[in-house]
Protein backbone atom coordinates (compact mmCIF):
# COMPACT_ATOMS: atom_id res chain seq x y z
CA UNK A 1 0.00 0.00 0.00
CA UNK A 2 0.91 3.48 -0.54
CA UNK A 3 2.42 5.67 1.85
CA UNK A 4 1.27 9.48 1.92
CA UNK A 5 -1.66 11.35 2.43
CA UNK A 6 -5.00 9.93 2.75
CA UNK A 7 -8.19 11.54 2.87
CA UNK A 8 -10.48 9.82 5.85
CA UNK A 9 -14.31 10.39 5.74
CA UNK A 10 -15.35 11.49 8.93
CA UNK A 11 -18.64 10.48 10.46
CA UNK A 12 -21.95 12.82 9.17
CA UNK A 13 -22.70 13.76 12.16
CA UNK A 14 -19.48 15.37 12.60
CA UNK A 15 -19.47 16.79 9.20
CA UNK A 16 -22.45 18.25 10.25
CA UNK A 17 -21.54 19.85 13.48
CA UNK A 18 -18.43 21.22 11.68
CA UNK A 19 -20.50 23.01 8.95
CA UNK A 20 -22.69 24.62 11.70
CA UNK A 21 -19.58 25.97 13.10
CA UNK A 22 -18.58 27.60 10.23
CA UNK A 23 -22.28 29.15 9.79
CA UNK A 24 -21.93 30.10 13.16
CA UNK A 25 -18.62 32.02 12.81
CA UNK A 26 -20.24 33.33 9.19
CA UNK A 27 -22.82 34.70 11.21
CA UNK A 28 -21.06 35.98 14.10
CA UNK A 29 -18.28 38.26 11.53
CA UNK A 30 -22.10 39.73 9.39
CA UNK A 31 -23.18 40.64 13.08
CA UNK A 32 -20.07 41.77 13.95
CA UNK A 33 -20.05 44.11 10.46
CA UNK A 34 -20.57 47.91 10.45
CA UNK A 35 -23.15 47.28 7.96
CA UNK A 36 -25.04 44.03 9.01
CA UNK A 37 -28.78 44.10 8.68
CA UNK A 38 -28.54 44.35 12.37
CA UNK A 39 -26.69 47.59 12.69
CA UNK A 40 -29.15 48.89 9.80
CA UNK A 41 -31.69 48.11 11.51
CA UNK A 42 -30.53 50.14 14.45
CA UNK A 43 -30.03 53.16 12.11
CA UNK A 44 -33.05 53.15 10.22
CA UNK A 45 -35.29 51.50 13.47
CA UNK A 46 -34.17 53.52 15.96
CA UNK A 47 -31.55 56.52 15.17
CA UNK A 48 -33.64 58.40 12.74
CA UNK A 49 -36.96 57.60 14.08
CA UNK A 50 -36.19 59.18 17.59
CA UNK A 51 -34.30 61.88 15.38
CA UNK A 52 -37.42 62.70 13.75
CA UNK A 53 -39.88 62.76 16.33
CA UNK A 54 -37.24 64.98 18.71
CA UNK A 55 -37.52 67.23 15.96
CA UNK A 56 -41.44 67.01 15.58
CA UNK A 57 -41.56 67.59 19.30
CA UNK A 58 -39.41 70.95 18.99
CA UNK A 59 -41.85 73.14 17.42
CA UNK A 60 -44.64 71.59 19.05
CA UNK A 61 -43.03 72.92 22.32
CA UNK A 62 -42.17 76.42 21.13
CA UNK A 63 -46.39 76.29 20.27
CA UNK A 64 -46.96 75.75 24.34
CA UNK A 65 -44.66 79.21 25.05
CA UNK A 66 -46.44 81.18 22.56
CA UNK A 67 -49.66 82.49 24.57
CA UNK A 68 -47.78 82.84 27.80
CA UNK A 69 -44.48 84.39 26.43
CA UNK A 70 -45.59 85.17 22.97
CA UNK A 71 -43.68 83.65 20.14
CA UNK A 72 -40.72 85.40 19.83
CA UNK A 73 -39.39 85.65 23.37
CA UNK A 74 -39.87 81.59 23.19
CA UNK A 75 -37.93 81.17 19.81
CA UNK A 76 -34.73 83.57 20.92
CA UNK A 77 -31.47 81.19 20.84
CA UNK A 78 -33.97 77.86 20.27
CA UNK A 79 -32.27 76.54 17.44
CA UNK A 80 -28.82 76.94 19.00
CA UNK A 81 -29.77 75.32 22.09
CA UNK A 82 -31.63 72.67 20.50
CA UNK A 83 -28.02 72.22 18.13
CA UNK A 84 -26.16 72.21 21.35
CA UNK A 85 -28.03 69.89 23.60
CA UNK A 86 -28.22 67.02 21.25
CA UNK A 87 -24.67 67.64 20.88
CA UNK A 88 -24.05 67.22 24.80
CA UNK A 89 -26.16 64.12 24.73
CA UNK A 90 -24.41 62.41 21.70
CA UNK A 91 -20.96 63.34 23.33
CA UNK A 92 -22.29 61.98 26.66
CA UNK A 93 -22.74 58.75 25.26
CA UNK A 94 -19.58 58.53 23.31
CA UNK A 95 -17.85 58.69 26.40
CA UNK A 96 -20.04 56.46 28.90
CA UNK A 97 -20.36 53.68 25.87
CA UNK A 98 -17.60 51.37 27.59
CA UNK A 99 -19.53 51.92 31.28
CA UNK A 100 -22.66 51.66 30.18
CA UNK A 101 -23.03 49.47 27.33
CA UNK A 102 -26.22 47.83 27.56
CA UNK A 103 -28.09 51.50 29.14
CA UNK A 104 -30.98 52.00 27.47
CA UNK A 105 -32.85 55.79 27.84
CA UNK A 106 -35.47 55.53 25.31
CA UNK A 107 -37.75 54.42 28.03
CA UNK A 108 -37.03 57.25 29.88
CA UNK A 109 -37.27 59.64 27.23
CA UNK A 110 -40.66 58.03 26.25
CA UNK A 111 -41.32 58.50 30.15
CA UNK A 112 -40.45 62.36 30.09
CA UNK A 113 -42.00 63.04 27.03
CA UNK A 114 -45.55 62.16 28.44
CA UNK A 115 -44.97 64.35 31.21
CA UNK A 116 -43.90 67.33 29.47
CA UNK A 117 -47.36 68.83 29.36
CA UNK A 118 -47.58 68.38 33.09
CA UNK A 119 -44.40 70.11 33.78
CA UNK A 120 -44.88 72.60 31.19
CA UNK A 121 -48.70 73.54 33.30
CA UNK A 122 -46.46 74.08 36.49
CA UNK A 123 -43.96 75.88 35.50
CA UNK A 124 -46.17 78.64 33.54
CA UNK A 125 -47.80 79.41 36.84
CA UNK A 126 -44.88 80.96 37.76
CA UNK A 127 -44.44 82.74 34.16
CA UNK A 128 -45.01 86.53 35.45
CA UNK A 129 -41.48 86.40 37.99
CA UNK A 130 -39.97 84.66 35.38
CA UNK A 131 -40.67 86.91 33.05
CA UNK A 132 -40.08 86.45 29.17
CA UNK A 133 -36.43 85.73 29.22
CA UNK A 134 -36.01 83.56 31.65
CA UNK A 135 -38.80 81.57 31.70
CA UNK A 136 -38.83 80.41 28.30
CA UNK A 137 -35.15 79.26 28.99
CA UNK A 138 -36.38 77.19 32.14
CA UNK A 139 -39.15 75.80 30.57
CA UNK A 140 -36.99 74.89 27.63
CA UNK A 141 -34.50 72.73 30.07
CA UNK A 142 -37.18 70.84 32.15
CA UNK A 143 -39.20 69.74 28.71
CA UNK A 144 -38.00 70.46 25.02
CA UNK A 145 -33.87 71.59 25.11
CA UNK A 146 -33.85 68.44 28.25
CA UNK A 147 -35.29 65.82 25.94
CA UNK A 148 -32.74 66.75 23.34
CA UNK A 149 -30.05 65.16 25.25
CA UNK A 150 -31.95 62.16 25.90
CA UNK A 151 -32.27 62.52 22.47
CA UNK A 152 -28.72 62.74 21.27
CA UNK A 153 -27.66 60.06 23.98
CA UNK A 154 -29.94 57.12 22.21
CA UNK A 155 -28.85 58.45 18.85
CA UNK A 156 -25.46 57.83 19.46
CA UNK A 157 -26.06 54.83 21.19
CA UNK A 158 -28.14 53.23 18.04
CA UNK A 159 -25.11 54.41 15.69
CA UNK A 160 -22.47 52.44 17.71
CA UNK A 161 -22.90 49.32 15.62
CA UNK A 162 -22.08 51.09 12.47
CA UNK A 163 -17.96 51.93 14.24
CA UNK A 164 -17.56 55.04 12.83
CA UNK A 165 -14.46 56.10 15.60
CA UNK A 166 -12.50 52.97 13.84
CA UNK A 167 -13.15 54.13 10.38
CA UNK A 168 -12.85 57.53 10.48
CA UNK A 169 -10.75 58.57 13.50
CA UNK A 170 -11.62 59.31 17.22
CA UNK A 171 -12.56 63.12 16.21
CA UNK A 172 -14.30 62.71 12.63
CA UNK A 173 -16.03 59.88 13.92
CA UNK A 174 -17.63 62.16 16.42
CA UNK A 175 -17.78 65.31 14.71
CA UNK A 176 -19.21 63.99 11.08
CA UNK A 177 -21.77 62.07 12.11
CA UNK A 178 -23.27 65.26 14.88
CA UNK A 179 -22.86 67.47 12.03
CA UNK A 180 -24.78 65.39 9.32
CA UNK A 181 -27.58 64.69 12.02
CA UNK A 182 -27.76 68.36 13.53
CA UNK A 183 -28.51 69.32 9.78
CA UNK A 184 -30.99 66.70 9.63
CA UNK A 185 -32.95 67.63 12.85
CA UNK A 186 -32.91 71.80 11.84
CA UNK A 187 -34.15 71.10 8.48
CA UNK A 188 -37.09 68.62 9.72
CA UNK A 189 -37.76 71.19 12.34
CA UNK A 190 -37.98 73.93 10.14
CA UNK A 191 -40.06 72.38 7.42
CA UNK A 192 -42.37 70.51 10.97
CA UNK A 193 -42.95 74.50 12.06
CA UNK A 194 -43.15 76.65 9.31
CA UNK A 195 -45.33 73.98 7.02
CA UNK A 196 -46.68 71.24 8.79
CA UNK A 197 -48.10 72.76 12.19
CA UNK A 198 -49.47 75.39 10.20
CA UNK A 199 -51.33 72.86 8.16
CA UNK A 200 -52.62 70.86 10.60
CA UNK A 201 -53.62 73.99 12.26
CA UNK A 202 -56.41 74.78 8.90
CA UNK A 203 -56.92 70.96 9.21
CA UNK A 204 -58.11 70.60 12.37
CA UNK A 205 -57.92 72.68 15.10
CA UNK A 206 -58.71 69.93 17.73
CA UNK A 207 -55.78 67.50 16.08
CA UNK A 208 -53.53 70.09 15.90
CA UNK A 209 -53.99 70.47 20.46
CA UNK A 210 -50.13 70.70 21.33
CA UNK A 211 -50.44 68.95 24.50
CA UNK A 212 -52.62 66.24 21.84
CA UNK A 213 -49.32 65.97 19.70
CA UNK A 214 -46.69 65.69 22.51
CA UNK A 215 -48.93 63.05 24.16
CA UNK A 216 -48.63 61.21 20.57
CA UNK A 217 -44.96 61.79 20.58
CA UNK A 218 -44.78 59.92 23.44
CA UNK A 219 -46.55 56.84 22.30
CA UNK A 220 -44.32 56.75 19.30
CA UNK A 221 -41.01 56.79 21.29
CA UNK A 222 -42.64 54.30 23.31
CA UNK A 223 -43.06 52.16 19.93
CA UNK A 224 -39.42 52.36 19.00
CA UNK A 225 -37.80 51.85 21.80
CA UNK A 226 -36.40 48.39 21.77
CA UNK A 227 -36.95 47.87 25.46
CA UNK A 228 -40.59 48.48 26.98
CA UNK A 229 -40.41 48.06 31.01
CA UNK A 230 -43.62 47.82 32.95
CA UNK A 231 -42.82 50.83 34.95
CA UNK A 232 -42.74 53.01 32.48
CA UNK A 233 -46.41 52.25 31.56
CA UNK A 234 -47.69 52.41 34.97
CA UNK A 235 -45.77 55.62 35.64
CA UNK A 236 -46.72 57.14 31.90
CA UNK A 237 -50.58 56.24 33.12
CA UNK A 238 -50.89 59.22 35.57
CA UNK A 239 -49.41 61.78 32.94
CA UNK A 240 -51.45 60.76 30.34
CA UNK A 241 -54.78 60.98 32.30
CA UNK A 242 -53.90 64.37 33.80
CA UNK A 243 -53.66 65.47 30.37
CA UNK A 244 -57.21 63.89 29.20
CA UNK A 245 -58.66 64.74 32.46
CA UNK A 246 -57.20 67.91 34.81
CA UNK A 247 -54.44 69.79 32.25
CA UNK A 248 -56.11 73.34 31.02
CA UNK A 249 -54.70 73.59 27.91
CA UNK A 250 -55.92 69.81 26.86
CA UNK A 251 -58.84 70.48 24.16
CA UNK A 252 -61.59 68.46 26.42
CA UNK A 253 -64.99 69.90 27.13
CA UNK A 254 -63.78 68.84 31.20
CA UNK A 255 -60.39 71.20 30.60
CA UNK A 256 -62.53 73.93 29.49
CA UNK A 257 -64.77 74.15 32.15
CA UNK A 258 -61.79 73.45 34.37
CA UNK A 259 -59.91 76.55 33.25
CA UNK A 260 -63.29 78.80 33.48
CA UNK A 261 -63.41 77.75 37.25
CA UNK A 262 -59.62 78.40 37.75
CA UNK A 263 -59.91 82.13 35.82
CA UNK A 264 -63.52 83.00 37.06
CA UNK A 265 -61.62 84.17 40.32
CA UNK A 266 -60.29 86.69 38.46
CA UNK A 267 -63.76 87.79 36.78
CA UNK A 268 -63.17 86.44 33.10
CA UNK A 269 -64.92 83.67 31.11
CA UNK A 270 -63.36 81.60 28.19
CA UNK A 271 -65.87 81.84 25.29
CA UNK A 272 -64.09 79.65 22.77
CA UNK A 273 -60.62 78.49 21.78
CA UNK A 274 -59.15 76.13 18.92
CA UNK A 275 -55.10 76.20 17.38
CA UNK A 276 -55.16 77.63 14.40
CA UNK A 277 -52.24 78.42 11.37
CA UNK A 278 -51.37 81.48 13.32
CA UNK A 279 -51.04 80.13 16.87
CA UNK A 280 -53.53 79.73 19.96
CA UNK A 281 -56.63 81.98 19.19
CA UNK A 282 -59.30 82.20 21.67
CA UNK A 283 -62.19 84.92 23.05
CA UNK A 284 -62.53 85.51 26.50
CA UNK A 285 -64.72 87.76 28.08
CA UNK A 286 -64.67 90.24 31.67
CA UNK A 287 -67.93 89.87 33.76
CA UNK A 288 -66.78 92.59 35.94
CA UNK A 289 -66.19 95.40 33.09
CA UNK A 290 -67.96 94.02 30.71
CA UNK A 291 -65.93 93.90 27.37
CA UNK A 292 -64.78 91.17 25.26
CA UNK A 293 -61.67 90.43 23.28
CA UNK A 294 -59.61 88.26 21.01
CA UNK A 295 -56.72 86.73 21.75
CA UNK A 296 -53.94 85.60 19.72
CA UNK A 297 -50.86 83.89 21.63
CA UNK A 298 -49.51 86.67 23.87
CA UNK A 299 -51.48 89.73 22.32
CA UNK A 300 -54.81 91.41 21.51
CA UNK A 301 -56.28 91.61 18.13
CA UNK A 302 -58.95 93.81 19.95
CA UNK A 303 -61.79 94.04 21.62
CA UNK A 304 -65.02 95.60 23.06
CA UNK A 305 -66.84 96.87 25.23
CA UNK A 306 -70.67 95.32 25.84
CA UNK A 307 -73.70 97.46 25.33
CA UNK A 308 -74.85 96.35 28.83
CA UNK A 309 -78.53 98.05 30.32
CA UNK A 310 -76.46 100.19 31.86
CA UNK A 311 -74.61 101.75 29.50
CA UNK A 312 -77.62 101.86 27.06
CA UNK A 313 -78.99 103.99 30.08
CA UNK A 314 -76.21 106.38 29.76
CA UNK A 315 -76.55 106.90 26.14
CA UNK A 316 -74.68 104.12 24.46
CA UNK A 317 -75.79 103.10 21.54
CA UNK A 318 -73.71 100.30 20.33
CA UNK A 319 -70.47 98.09 21.51
CA UNK A 320 -67.55 100.03 21.50
CA UNK A 321 -64.03 99.05 21.10
CA UNK A 322 -61.46 99.03 23.49
CA UNK A 323 -58.51 100.28 21.12
CA UNK A 324 -59.65 103.83 19.75
CA UNK A 325 -56.97 103.14 16.80
CA UNK A 326 -59.22 100.95 14.99
CA UNK A 327 -61.70 103.84 14.49
CA UNK A 328 -59.24 106.21 13.84
CA UNK A 329 -57.96 104.37 10.70
CA UNK A 330 -61.74 104.69 9.29
CA UNK A 331 -60.55 108.28 8.46
CA UNK A 332 -59.55 107.55 4.92
CA UNK A 333 -63.13 108.43 4.13
CA UNK A 334 -62.50 111.96 5.44
CA UNK A 335 -59.42 113.04 3.81
CA UNK A 336 -60.48 115.38 1.13
CA UNK A 337 -59.74 114.23 -2.33
CA UNK A 338 -61.36 115.95 -6.07
CA UNK A 339 -63.65 114.83 -6.87
CA UNK A 340 -65.47 113.27 -3.72
CA UNK A 341 -65.96 109.47 -3.53
CA UNK A 342 -69.61 108.80 -2.61
CA UNK A 343 -69.45 105.61 -0.14
CA UNK A 344 -72.36 103.77 -2.30
CA UNK A 345 -69.50 103.35 -5.32
CA UNK A 346 -66.26 103.07 -3.17
CA UNK A 347 -64.26 100.06 -3.16
CA UNK A 348 -61.97 99.34 0.17
CA UNK A 349 -59.14 96.85 0.65
CA UNK A 350 -58.43 96.16 4.31
CA UNK A 351 -54.82 93.86 5.01
CA UNK A 352 -55.52 91.98 8.87
CA UNK A 353 -59.38 91.76 9.97
CA UNK A 354 -58.60 91.62 13.74
CA UNK A 355 -61.71 91.41 15.26
CA UNK A 356 -63.40 93.30 11.80
CA UNK A 357 -64.22 96.97 13.40
CA UNK A 358 -62.71 98.81 10.70
CA UNK A 359 -64.38 96.43 7.80
CA UNK A 360 -67.56 96.41 9.45
CA UNK A 361 -67.39 100.41 9.89
CA UNK A 362 -66.66 100.58 6.48
CA UNK A 363 -69.43 97.54 5.48
CA UNK A 364 -72.05 99.87 7.55
CA UNK A 365 -71.45 102.61 5.53
CA UNK A 366 -71.74 100.87 2.48
CA UNK A 367 -68.53 100.68 1.20
CA UNK A 368 -67.62 97.19 -1.03
CA UNK A 369 -65.30 95.92 1.44
CA UNK A 370 -62.77 93.04 0.84
CA UNK A 371 -60.56 91.84 3.99
CA UNK A 372 -57.51 89.97 3.87
CA UNK A 373 -56.88 87.55 6.82
CA UNK A 374 -53.93 84.47 7.03
CA UNK A 375 -56.05 83.08 10.04
CA UNK A 376 -59.55 80.91 9.63
CA UNK A 377 -60.06 81.14 13.06
CA UNK A 378 -59.72 84.90 13.61
CA UNK A 379 -62.46 85.15 10.69
CA UNK A 380 -64.40 82.70 12.41
CA UNK A 381 -64.59 84.46 15.57
CA UNK A 382 -65.00 87.52 13.98
CA UNK A 383 -68.11 86.80 12.40
CA UNK A 384 -69.19 84.80 15.77
CA UNK A 385 -68.49 87.19 18.64
CA UNK A 386 -67.90 90.43 17.11
CA UNK A 387 -70.43 90.67 14.66
CA UNK A 388 -68.58 90.90 11.93
CA UNK A 389 -70.71 90.52 8.39
CA UNK A 390 -69.64 87.04 6.50
CA UNK A 391 -68.70 86.53 2.99
CA UNK A 392 -66.66 89.73 2.53
CA UNK A 393 -62.95 87.98 3.95
CA UNK A 394 -60.54 86.28 1.68
CA UNK A 395 -58.56 84.20 4.17
CA UNK A 396 -54.92 84.05 2.13
CA UNK A 397 -50.99 85.55 2.25
CA UNK A 398 -51.44 88.89 2.05
CA UNK A 399 -47.72 89.42 0.52
CA UNK A 400 -48.79 86.80 -2.47
CA UNK A 401 -52.79 87.80 -3.21
CA UNK A 402 -50.92 91.57 -3.40
CA UNK A 403 -48.43 91.04 -5.10
CA UNK A 404 -50.78 88.98 -7.58
CA UNK A 405 -53.67 91.37 -7.76
CA UNK A 406 -50.90 94.14 -8.73
CA UNK A 407 -49.68 92.25 -11.81
CA UNK A 408 -53.17 91.21 -13.14
CA UNK A 409 -54.67 95.15 -12.22
CA UNK A 410 -58.23 93.59 -12.96
CA UNK A 411 -59.82 96.22 -9.31
CA UNK A 412 -58.64 98.97 -7.53
CA UNK A 413 -59.32 100.52 -4.74
CA UNK A 414 -60.44 103.75 -3.30
CA UNK A 415 -59.41 103.27 0.16
CA UNK A 416 -56.79 100.56 1.64
CA UNK A 417 -56.51 99.87 5.27
CA UNK A 418 -53.14 98.59 6.05
CA UNK A 419 -53.72 97.16 9.92
CA UNK A 420 -51.55 94.04 10.72
CA UNK A 421 -49.81 93.12 14.34
CA UNK A 422 -48.87 89.82 15.67
CA UNK A 423 -47.25 88.65 18.79
CA UNK A 424 -45.57 92.04 19.89
CA UNK A 425 -44.05 93.24 16.48
CA UNK A 426 -45.45 93.89 12.81
CA UNK A 427 -44.48 91.21 10.20
CA UNK A 428 -42.05 92.87 8.46
CA UNK A 429 -42.62 91.43 4.84
CA UNK A 430 -45.82 93.45 5.25
CA UNK A 431 -44.05 96.49 5.41
CA UNK A 432 -41.13 95.71 2.55
CA UNK A 433 -41.15 98.46 0.19
CA UNK A 434 -42.10 95.48 -2.39
CA UNK A 435 -45.17 95.11 -0.64
CA UNK A 436 -46.23 98.62 -0.15
CA UNK A 437 -45.58 99.43 -4.29
CA UNK A 438 -47.83 97.11 -4.85
CA UNK A 439 -50.36 98.28 -2.88
CA UNK A 440 -50.33 101.66 -4.18
CA UNK A 441 -50.91 99.87 -7.54
CA UNK A 442 -54.01 98.47 -6.31
CA UNK A 443 -55.20 102.07 -5.54
CA UNK A 444 -57.36 104.36 -7.84
CA UNK A 445 -55.63 107.09 -9.15
CA UNK A 446 -57.75 109.25 -6.54
CA UNK A 447 -57.30 106.31 -4.01
CA UNK A 448 -55.71 107.00 -0.06
CA UNK A 449 -54.51 104.38 2.36
CA UNK A 450 -54.51 104.30 6.86
CA UNK A 451 -51.88 102.56 7.69
CA UNK A 452 -51.50 101.63 11.47
CA UNK A 453 -47.87 100.80 12.96
CA UNK A 454 -46.60 100.40 16.64
CA UNK A 455 -43.43 101.17 17.94
CA UNK A 456 -40.42 103.72 19.60
CA UNK A 457 -39.43 106.53 17.18
CA UNK A 458 -36.19 106.01 18.91
CA UNK A 459 -34.78 103.31 17.15
CA UNK A 460 -33.35 102.49 13.57
CA UNK A 461 -36.46 100.19 12.52
CA UNK A 462 -39.46 102.69 12.89
CA UNK A 463 -37.57 104.77 11.32
CA UNK A 464 -36.60 103.00 8.57
CA UNK A 465 -40.26 101.84 8.17
CA UNK A 466 -41.32 104.67 8.03
CA UNK A 467 -39.08 105.90 5.36
CA UNK A 468 -40.19 103.24 3.58
CA UNK A 469 -43.96 104.26 3.36
CA UNK A 470 -42.48 107.78 2.62
CA UNK A 471 -40.69 106.69 0.02
CA UNK A 472 -43.48 104.28 -1.41
CA UNK A 473 -46.10 107.12 -1.64
CA UNK A 474 -43.93 109.93 -2.64
CA UNK A 475 -43.92 111.95 0.48
CA UNK A 476 -47.62 112.36 0.06
CA UNK A 477 -48.38 111.40 3.55
CA UNK A 478 -48.69 112.74 7.17
CA UNK A 479 -48.40 110.50 10.71
CA UNK A 480 -50.84 110.91 13.78
CA UNK A 481 -50.48 109.52 16.94
CA UNK A 482 -53.46 107.33 18.97
CA UNK A 483 -52.90 109.18 22.32
CA UNK A 484 -51.53 112.51 23.52
CA UNK A 485 -47.48 112.51 23.88
CA UNK A 486 -46.82 110.98 27.19
CA UNK A 487 -44.68 113.39 29.98
CA UNK A 488 -41.13 113.01 29.29
CA UNK A 489 -39.88 115.65 32.33
CA UNK A 490 -38.29 111.95 33.19
CA UNK A 491 -35.52 111.51 31.26
CA UNK A 492 -35.46 108.26 31.58
CA UNK A 493 -38.64 107.68 29.92
CA UNK A 494 -37.75 110.41 27.05
CA UNK A 495 -35.60 108.07 26.01
CA UNK A 496 -38.40 105.93 24.65
CA UNK A 497 -41.44 106.72 22.36
CA UNK A 498 -43.03 103.88 21.94
CA UNK A 499 -47.05 103.83 20.54
CA UNK A 500 -49.43 103.62 17.82
CA UNK A 501 -49.21 105.67 14.75
CA UNK A 502 -51.55 106.20 12.04
CA UNK A 503 -50.13 107.47 8.75
CA UNK A 504 -52.68 108.61 6.08
CA UNK A 505 -51.32 108.99 2.40
CA UNK A 506 -52.63 109.82 -0.91
CA UNK A 507 -51.81 107.94 -4.14
CA UNK A 508 -51.51 111.14 -6.07
CA UNK A 509 -50.01 114.70 -5.00
CA UNK A 510 -52.44 117.27 -2.76
CA UNK A 511 -52.73 118.00 0.70
CA UNK A 512 -53.55 115.58 3.09
CA UNK A 513 -56.81 117.60 5.23
CA UNK A 514 -59.60 115.91 6.59
CA UNK A 515 -63.90 116.90 6.25
CA UNK A 516 -65.59 117.51 9.77
CA UNK A 517 -67.32 114.19 10.56
CA UNK A 518 -71.17 114.22 10.64
CA UNK A 519 -73.01 112.11 12.79
CA UNK A 520 -73.66 109.87 10.33
CA UNK A 521 -70.05 108.98 10.19
CA UNK A 522 -70.18 107.87 14.11
CA UNK A 523 -72.37 104.83 13.06
CA UNK A 524 -73.86 105.59 17.02
CA UNK A 525 -70.54 105.32 18.51
CA UNK A 526 -69.44 108.00 21.24
CA UNK A 527 -66.32 105.91 20.76
CA UNK A 528 -66.13 107.44 17.11
CA UNK A 529 -67.28 110.47 18.05
CA UNK A 530 -64.55 110.88 20.10
CA UNK A 531 -61.32 109.53 18.59
CA UNK A 532 -62.64 109.46 14.66
CA UNK A 533 -60.91 113.01 12.90
CA UNK A 534 -57.06 112.64 13.51
CA UNK A 535 -56.01 115.69 16.07
CA UNK A 536 -53.56 118.36 14.83
CA UNK A 537 -51.78 118.60 17.93
CA UNK A 538 -51.11 114.61 17.65
CA UNK A 539 -49.25 114.88 14.07
CA UNK A 540 -45.56 113.41 14.11
CA UNK A 541 -42.85 114.67 11.31
CA UNK A 542 -41.69 112.61 9.19
CA UNK A 543 -38.30 111.23 11.01
CA UNK A 544 -35.29 113.10 8.92
CA UNK A 545 -31.80 111.64 8.36
CA UNK A 546 -30.25 112.39 11.70
CA UNK A 547 -33.11 110.18 13.11
CA UNK A 548 -31.51 106.98 15.07
CA UNK A 549 -28.86 107.20 12.16
CA UNK A 550 -30.63 106.23 9.36
CA UNK A 551 -30.75 107.56 6.14
CA UNK A 552 -33.63 109.64 4.62
CA UNK A 553 -33.80 107.23 1.43
CA UNK A 554 -33.06 103.52 3.10
CA UNK A 555 -35.79 101.65 2.57
CA UNK A 556 -36.52 98.26 4.04
CA UNK A 557 -36.52 95.73 1.25
CA UNK A 558 -37.94 92.52 0.90
CA UNK A 559 -35.77 89.66 2.21
CA UNK A 560 -33.81 92.28 4.51
CA UNK A 561 -36.31 91.44 7.88
CA UNK A 562 -33.86 88.80 9.11
CA UNK A 563 -31.18 91.62 9.69
CA UNK A 564 -33.86 93.52 12.18
CA UNK A 565 -34.16 90.17 14.48
CA UNK A 566 -32.75 91.89 17.23
CA UNK A 567 -34.92 94.78 16.84
CA UNK A 568 -37.67 92.87 16.83
CA UNK A 569 -36.66 90.97 20.22
CA UNK A 570 -36.63 94.22 22.15
CA UNK A 571 -40.27 94.87 20.93
CA UNK A 572 -41.61 91.64 21.80
CA UNK A 573 -40.25 91.93 25.05
CA UNK A 574 -41.37 94.99 25.75
CA UNK A 575 -45.35 94.21 24.60
CA UNK A 576 -44.58 90.94 26.47
CA UNK A 577 -44.52 93.57 30.28
CA UNK A 578 -47.47 95.65 28.31
CA UNK A 579 -49.73 92.83 28.16
CA UNK A 580 -49.02 91.29 31.68
CA UNK A 581 -51.01 94.79 32.99
CA UNK A 582 -53.65 94.36 30.31
CA UNK A 583 -54.97 90.59 31.55
CA UNK A 584 -54.24 88.80 35.18
CA UNK A 585 -51.34 86.31 34.67
CA UNK A 586 -53.38 83.82 35.14
CA UNK A 587 -55.34 84.15 32.20
CA UNK A 588 -52.40 83.97 30.10
CA UNK A 589 -50.83 81.50 31.94
CA UNK A 590 -53.65 79.39 31.42
CA UNK A 591 -54.68 79.80 28.00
Amino acid sequence: MAKGRQTVQLPASQRKHDKSSVQSATQQAMDNSPFSPKTIRQVVGVALPVLTLAALLSPIYQQTLAPVYGAIPASINHTETLMATFLIGYVWRVLLQKVHTDFSILPYLAFWIFWMPGLQAWVFKYSNGLGPIFGPILTGFMSCHGMMIATGYAVSQALEGLELQSQLGDVAGIAIPVVVLDLYLKVVEQAVGSAFLPWLGTLSDHFASPVKLQLMIGSCVTLVSPEKPYWMFSLALPAVLYGLLANPHFDGGRNFDLLNTEIAAFNWTLLDRAWSNTGYVSVLESTDLNYRVMRCDHSLLGGEWLLTPERRANGWMVNEPIYSVFEMLEAVRLLKIDPPIRDSNAEALVVGLGIGTAPRSLMAHGINTTTLELDPKVSEYATKYFALPPGHTVITDAVSWVSQSSKEESKKYDYILHDVFTGGVEPLSLFANSFLSDLRNLLTPNGVIGLNYAGDLSTPLTNLVLNTIHGAFDGQCKIFRDAPPKDTSNDAESKEDFLNMLIFCRNTPGPITFRQPTSKDFLGSKSRAHYLLPKSEWEIAFPTSEDAGVPTGQVLQAGDEGKWKKEQEESAIRHWKIMRTVLPAKVWEMW
